[in-house]
């Protein structure tokens, strides 16, 4: 059975096929936008359309007179959590609260060095990494925005010089970015990736030769050295 172009282009890259049909695709613009801006995004996780929208992504094909691909176009909107602009309040339990306050009486400075949370036995259990997934996820519209709301940690504990306090949660504002993207796959010969953002912010050809640098697997891509 005759392959997806877009699989074909892959093969060319990569020396194998993609798991799943149609999967190639997915897999060329994560490595496209661990490229140029070393931002992760899973692949494996859509079905097989080659056009259509999903999760804030539109693509379209154009083919030669042959039938074969000439150029894929995706259209994808991605929404950042901008941690370093970003303001957190932790919300101690009745107890953390009382120990601190008898440990540290003037209080403590919450900086962003300061983003583990352990359980019971000392073992790291949360990070604020997770918070900026549960920020991003879900997220819709195209504008960017401000996301408020309390990240809950019950059973979770803070720890200030060695010691552990009991925290209910942790209070938070963080602005949200949202990106717009063109990424267009042309099959001239050599694979090629032309990205580019509305704003402004990336215009690039990804060549033939970055494209191959880059390694798949369990759904996340790698670069090599």
């Amino acid at each position: 059975m005759k392959k997806p172009p877009i699989d074909e282009l892959f093969f060319e890259l990569y020396g194998y096929y993609p798991d799943r049909e149609g999967q190639g695709f997915e897999m060329l613009v994560a490595a496209a936008l661990k490229l140029l801006a070393g931002r992760d995004m899973p692949y494996g996780n859509t079905g097989d359309e080659q056009q259509g929208s999903r999760n804030g992504m539109r693509t379209s094909t154009e083919s030669d007179d042959q039938g074969g691909i000439s150029k894929i176009t995706l259209r994808m909107l991605m929404h950042v959590a901008e941690y370093e602009q970003g303001e957190f309040s932790i919300v101690f339990t009745d107890d953390g609260y009382a120990q601190l306050a008898q440990q540290e009486p003037e209080g403590i400075e919450i900086t962003s060095e300061m983003e583990e949370f352990y359980d019971a036995g000392g073992s790291v259990a949360a990070t604020l990494d997770e918070l900026g997934d549960l920020v991003s996820a879900g997220t819709t519209g195209e504008d960017d925005f401000m996301a408020i709301g309390t990240w809950m940690l019950i059973g979770r504990y803070f720890k200030y010089k060695g010691r552990l306090y009991g925290v209910r949660g942790v209070e938070y504002s963080v602005p949200v970015r949202a990106i717009k993207y063109v990424v267009v796959i042309e099959g001239t010969g050599r694979a090629n990736l032309f990205v580019k953002s509305e704003s402004g912010e990336m215009d690039k050809l990804i060549k033939y030769v970055d494209l191959r640098m880059a390694v798949f697997t369990s759904g996340k891509v790698e670069m090599k050295n």
